[in-house]
C-alpha cells in the first residue's frame, strides 16, 4: 500500500495526499440519476496481453444492463471477443468550491460483456436520442442506425458508487 508522501514507482514519483474525508455511497437515486444523465459513458477492456484499454461511448442503462452500439470491427469490440471482461464507468464533477472541493459522484460496474448485431438498430436509434435532441438527431439516429453494428451488453456482476463529498 502506499502511504502519503512522495512514493517511488519505477521511475516515476507519485505524491498520495492522505484524505481527510471517505467517499460515502451513493443513494439510488443518486446512481439512477448518473446512470441516466447524458454524460459519455466510459468501456475498459483487456488487451490480449491484460492491459487494459478504455473508450468513450454513449450507453443506455435500464436498472438492470449497460447496453452500448459500435460498429463490430473497433478494437474495443475485437477485445470484448477475446475477453468478455469489462468495466465500465460514469462520473460527474461538479466545479471547484469555495474550499477547493470538486465533488464528483461516480458509477463503476464490473461484469462481462454479451456481444450481438443490432440487426433492425433499434439500439442504435435509442441511444442517439438519448444524447442528441437537436434538429438533425432524426437524421444522425437514422444514419447510424442502417450501419452494420453491435450491442455490447454489460450485465454487472458489481457495483461501485460513491461521492467524494
Amino acid at each position: 500500500m502506499i502511504q502519503p508522501g512522495p512514493a517511488a514507482i519505477g521511475e516515476f514519483v507519485v505524491h498520495v495526499r492522505e484524505s481527510t474525508v471517505a467517499p460515502r455511497p451513493l443513494s439510488e437515486s443518486e446512481i439512477v440519476d448518473v446512470l441516466q444523465s447524458d454524460l459519455v459513458g466510459h468501456l475498459a477492456t483487456l488487451d490480449v496481453d491484460g492491459y487494459p484499454h478504455v473508450t468513450p461511448i454513449w450507453f443506455h442503462w435500464d436498472g438492470e444492463t449497460v447496453r452500448m452500439t459500435s460498429l463490430p470491427n473497433k478494437p474495443h469490440v475485437h477485445r470484448l471477443r477475446h475477453d468478455a471482461r469489462a468495466g465500465f464507468v460514469v462520473d460527474l464533477e461538479a466545479r471547484e468550491l469555495s474550499d477547493g472541493q470538486r465533488p464528483n459522484r461516480q458509477v463503476r460496474i464490473i461484469g462481462n460483456a454479451a456481444l450481438s448485431d443490432d440487426a433492425d438498430g433499434d439500439w442504435t436509434r435509442a441511444i442517439t436520442h438519448r444524447y442528441l435532441r437537436g434538429p438533425g438527431a432524426q437524421a444522425q439516429a437514422q444514419t447510424r442506425s442502417e450501419q452494420l453494428r453491435v450491442v455490447i451488453e454489460l450485465l454487472p456482476t458489481r457495483i461501485i458508487a460513491v461521492a467524494s463529498v
